[in-house]
């Protein structure tokens, strides 16, 4: 037994880095079939246009006029993920209370007719139908879709992030609430209690804290959000930064992108306080906020239900022809992977800086005693965690969308624009949570290795990495889902995949091809959440701090 288990401990790191090999080939085989040419970034044109950005970039324009400009459009960007999050809330809570199921009693008394049964089966199916088909959409696809709607102006935006965001809330609500310990539902049960006041009073207690702080988590993406709609005509300060885009005015861009990264951190610690304050912070919050928001915020709300805009959705000679059909599988496939490169590179990435962020390998001791290091060592350390940590968080607030516009000027349009501007935002987020796992390990095996004299290095790949890897790979499965869904949305700017033609389809009208793609572009979203669900439940089963939890909602609500 013992020479079995010797072997088995030769052979499991060779899978391991073959697994790694497999993967930087797939990277490297998608680049080669995308058509991506990385040479265009070090090419004369655009090394100048590079310089061009970077030159203006490092002059902000800062004339009392333009910086009050920026001051107003802040503001109702900030009103916009305001109104948009707590329409996504009421959205997500309505739909997410007709999804959950509740557990029966294991021998009920009596048991509902058939017919009531079917129909509580089918409306619950329908709702987590409903679900999927909302989150599945990007914001951008519905920000357009109501720009044709309503017309220019944060309307559209408002909806977008209400219909895409209500739709991840509800599902995370519904799991949540499902993982609660069915003995407390039981015992309501067995009382005879109706569906609403087993919720109420079994189930909203246990998840309410951990709802709260979702819907705070989506107000800081949603209002991020909110900044960069108005690139297609959604309002906010998305239409200046398409504006000094196109007018190549980057003194102007550099003010627009210094409002947006003020606006991430702002969110962040605020965010961080009402998580730490009671509920009634947060509802004030989203009151106030919301009531503002309607009374300051121009929104023909009519225009909804208008004949011109239904008209975008007529189904007159739905049959696609072969060409059509081929042409949106290819686009489909690079989407696809364009979302794999730009996640495999970030991954990489991340993965160098994320220990450099973690105080106790760089700054800091596993040991309750640990030896003293000399002054400038120690400051050598203290620089390259605060200047990794500042890297990341810059490349976190930059949206997808305004690096696209950015790398579509650098290096021009098609996929080597969108899986640059994927990779540099998703850098950011997947190097802060993959930091947050890391400085939530066990001390222990780290503490002996430092004890015994290993470096930071050593310390991280033998004490650190193996309690996490789990949890890693289910970070970078849960990203590659995002990915395919800002591929999409980084399309509208010309910088390739399926959301290229569906910007043709929705500005010409062209039903028949706008219907077909955003058919496929939910079936191929939807496929790829469900198989990341089932692998990343896969996963998470191995990791224990988040034995109990649905996969989706351990990614969010980590042990504090």
């Amino acid at each position: 037994m013992q020479a079995v288990a010797s072997g088995f401990d030769r052979v499991q790191p060779w899978r391991r880095w073959a697994l790694w090999l497999l993967v930087l080939l797939s990277a490297e085989l998608c680049l080669a079939l995308t058509g991506t040419q990385v040479s265009k970034l070090f090419d004369r044109d655009g090394l100048g246009n590079a310089g061009a950005i970077l030159g203006g970039l490092l002059h902000p324009d800062l004339s009392p006029e333009f910086v009050g400009r920026v001051l107003v459009l802040s503001v109702e960007s900030l009103l916009i993920g305001l109104l948009g999050t707590v329409m996504a809330v009421l959205i997500g809570v309505g739909l997410a209370y007709v999804a959950i199921q509740v557990p029966d009693l294991p021998d009920p008394p009596r048991r509902a007719p058939t017919l009531v049964r079917l129909t509580a089966a089918a409306l619950r199916w329908l709702a987590r139908f409903t679900l999927g088909f909302l989150r599945a959409m990007p914001e951008i696809v519905w920000a357009y879709i109501f720009v044709r709607l309503l017309g220019l102006g944060p309307g559209a935006a408002v909806l977008a992030i209400a219909l895409t965001s209500g739709g991840g809330i509800g599902k995370l609500y519904a799991e949540l609430a499902e993982a609660v310990d069915p003995r407390a539902v039981q015992a309501l049960r067995a009382t005879g209690a109706s569906r609403w006041g087993i919720l109420a009073f079994a189930v909203l207690p246990a998840v309410r804290r951990q709802w709260i702080a979702y819907a705070l988590f989506r107000l800081e993406c949603n209002i991020r959000n909110g900044t960069i709609l108005g690139v297609v005509g959604a309002g906010g300060l998305g239409s200046e930064i398409a504006l000094s885009i196109r007018y190549f005015e980057y003194d102007k861009l550099a003010t627009t992108l210094l409002a947006v990264l003020a606006f991430v951190l702002i969110l962040e610690v605020v965010s961080q306080q009402l998580r730490q304050r009671g509920a009634r912070w947060s509802l004030a919050l989203a009151g106030i906020g919301a009531t503002l928001a309607l009374w300051r915020l121009d929104i023909p709300w009519t225009d909804l239900w208008s004949a011109p805009g239904l008209a975008l959705f007529s189904l007159d000679d739905m049959r696609p022809g072969l060409p059509l059909i081929t042409s949106v599988v290819a686009l489909t496939g690079d989407t696809l992977m364009m979302a794999w490169v730009a996640t495999v590179l970030s991954a990489l990435v991340a993965f160098v800086l994320a220990p450099l962020t973690v105080a106790p390998l760089m700054t800091g001791s596993y040991l309750p005693d640990p030896v003293r290091r000399s002054l400038p060592a120690q400051a050598l350390a203290q620089g390259i965690k605060w200047g990794s940590r500042g890297l990341l968080q810059v490349t976190r607030a930059m949206p997808e969308l305004t690096l696209a516009l950015v790398f579509v000027v650098w290096v021009g349009g098609g996929p080597l624009a969108g899986i640059l501007a994927i990779a540099v935002h998703n850098m950011g987020v997947m190097g802060r949570l993959y930091c947050d796992v890391m400085e939530e390990v066990e001390p222990g095996p780290a503490a002996v290795l430092q004890a015994q004299g290993a470096s930071p290095l050593g310390t991280f790949l033998f004490g650190v990495l193996p309690q996490i890897r789990a949890r890693l790979a289910a970070f970078t499965l849960y990203r590659f889902e995002c990915n395919v869904r800002a591929t999409v949305m980084v399309g509208f700017v010309g910088a390739g995949g399926i959301g290229d033609a569906l910007n043709t389809a929705i500005s010409l009208f062209h039903t028949r091809d706008l219907t077909l793609l955003l058919i496929t572009m939910v079936t191929v979203v939807s496929l790829v959440d469900a198989i990341g669900d089932h692998l990343r439940a896969r996963l998470l089963r191995s990791s224990p701090q988040n034995a109990g939890q649905p996969a989706s909602s351990a990614l969010f609500f980590q042990p504090a």
